[in-house]
C-alpha cells in the first residue's frame, strides 16, 4: 500500500477500441451523461458489469434444457403410473404422444424466435 494509505490503482495495460454509428454514439452519450460519466468511462463500466453478471443460456442451451425438462416430466409421469400400478399400454401411448406434442410446440417456439433474430 502506498504511503498515503490509499490502495494502489490496478494496472490496466490493455486498451479496446471499436466504432459505432451516429445513433449508437448519441445513445451512449445520453446514457453516460445520465450516469455523470464520460462515454468512454460509461462503456468500460457497462462492459465490466456484464463480465461480472451471471452467464445466461444461449438459445441452443435453452432448447437443450427444455428438452431435458420435458423428458423429466415424461419420466415422472411414467414412474408415477408405474408406482400406482396403472401403467397400461394405452396410457403409455398417451404419455408419449403428449411428450411429442409438447416437444413440437417447444421446437416451433424456438425456431420462431431464431427466425426473428435473423
Amino acid at each position: 500500500m502506498p504511503q498515503d494509505k490509499k490502495p494502489a490503482k490496478k494496472n490496466k495495460p490493455h486498451m479496446l477500441g471499436f466504432r459505432v454509428d451516429d445513433d449508437a454514439y448519441s445513445e451512449i452519450e445520453n446514457r453516460a451523461a445520465l450516469a455523470g460519466k464520460t462515454p468512454n468511462d460509461w462503456c468500460r463500466d457497462e462492459l465490466l458489469a456484464r463480465l461480472n453478471a451471471p452467464a445466461t443460456l444461449t438459445a441452443n442451451e435453452e432448447l437443450i434444457h427444455s428438452e431435458v425438462v420435458l423428458f423429466g416430466v415424461l419420466m415422472t409421469h411414467f414412474f408415477d403410473s408405474l408406482a400406482k400400478n396403472d401403467l397400461t399400454p394405452q396410457k403409455s401411448k398417451e404419455l408419449v404422444e403428449r411428450f411429442k406434442k409438447d416437444r413440437m410446440a417447444q421446437y416451433q417456439g424456438y425456431f420462431a424466435g431464431r427466425k426473428k433474430e435473423t
